[in-house]
């Protein structure tokens, strides 16, 4: 299942008109990124996978500027904007900023994957226009924007959003 190629067609021409020198120090995590978001997509059984923005990663010495796609995995019930920033201007140890749209609130535990309270629609947030950045969890379970720590969870609050939107 992990071998199929979830939201390949958009994902890949973004790539395609977007490509990086092979002499790129970083490009292998930019390649984590697209493999990362790929297998979201299929553990959790996501064919609409869209590209919906972008942004470049500023990253350590030696400097360079990666372009990468901000993404949509959307399903029937709820939609889930992300994008990882590894590079000298994320908010460490931040580096994965969500975007939730949930047809119904999620109102079930969060267990501390993000700050309930943090309000993003005043930080800038490269890659996502402004539709896609959303007041606090506390405010609306509907919809809401967060900040998360690491790849385990943003899968984790992938799998709470997703169930049973």
């Amino acid at each position: 299942m992990l071998g199929r190629s979830v939201g390949a067609p958009e994902l890949a021409r973004w790539l395609g008109r977007n490509g990086v020198p092979e002499s790129s120090v970083y490009a292998r995590g930019r390649w984590d990124y697209v493999e990362l978001l790929r297998k979201f997509a299929a553990k959790l059984d996501i064919a609409d996978v869209r590209v919906v923005g972008h942004y470049l990663v500023e990253t350590p010495p030696p400097e360079e500027e990666l372009p990468m796609p901000a993404v949509v995995l959307a399903a029937p019930g709820a939609m889930v904007a992300l994008k990882w920033d590894f590079g000298v201007g994320s908010r460490w140890p931040h580096e994965w900023t969500l975007s939730i749209r949930r047809r119904s609130p999620y109102r079930g535990p969060t267990f501390g994957l993000f700050d309930v309270a943090l309000d993003l629609r005043s930080a800038r947030v490269d890659g996502l226009s402004p539709d896609w950045v959303f007041g606090p969890y506390s405010e609306n379970q509907t919809e809401f924007s967060c900040d998360v720590e690491d790849e385990w969870d943003v899968m984790s609050l992938l799998r709470l959003v997703f169930h049973e939107a």
